[in-house]
């Protein structure tokens, strides 16, 4: 979508505006902007800032960022970009909630270049993969696996072990 389709696109939406402000029971939300990339993002929030006659200084303060970064983020000449830390609290300031909508036209253009992937070679991740191993715990689990090999050797195995450490031991010491 060009900028001239994306700036139409948004004085159409706000024209729709609707005088209580508002949404009847049958009526679906108003849409702001439609953009596909970080200018045009930047044009829909400044057509936001403007559209609500917000003054950029009193948005910082009411969102609860450094004065002036609003001008340095979405400015005439940016020199902040909108990062994890400042992305919600704009959007949430100035009203704003993003949805990503399928591109009918884009979906059929990828899956007609790009092959689907092989399912045989995808991999589950597992529950237990989002668990962080601190060092006090995968000291017990070396201890827990050591309990358990020794619970399945017969004391001569285990006699035999013994020795091979304490050899281990005491020539460790010596050097």
């Amino acid at each position: 979508m060009t900028r001239e389709q994306n700036a139409a696109a948004l004085a159409g939406a706000i024209r729709k505006l609707s005088a209580e402000g508002e949404l009847a029971d049958d009526e679906p939300p108003r849409v702001i902007a439609t953009f596909n990339s970080y200018a045009g993002m930047l044009e829909a929030i400044r057509a936001r800032v403007h559209e609500l006659q917000v003054n950029g200084e009193r948005l910082d303060e009411y969102v609860g960022l450094p004065r002036g970064y609003y001008s340095k983020v979405a400015g005439a000449r940016p020199i902040r970009r909108l990062g994890m830390t400042s992305f919600a609290p704009i959007l949430n300031g100035l009203g704003l909630k993003c949805q990503f909508i399928e591109d009918p036209i884009g979906t059929e253009r990828l899956k007609s270049r790009v092959p689907p992937r092989n399912a045989s070679y995808v991999r589950t991740i597992p529950a237990a993969a989002g668990i962080l191993f601190t060092a006090r715990m995968l000291k017990r689990i070396r201890r827990l696996g050591g309990m358990a090999r020794m619970a399945k050797l017969t004391p001569q195995q285990r006699s035999e072990l013994g020795k091979k450490a304490a050899a281990a031991r005491w020539k460790k010491g010596a050097s």
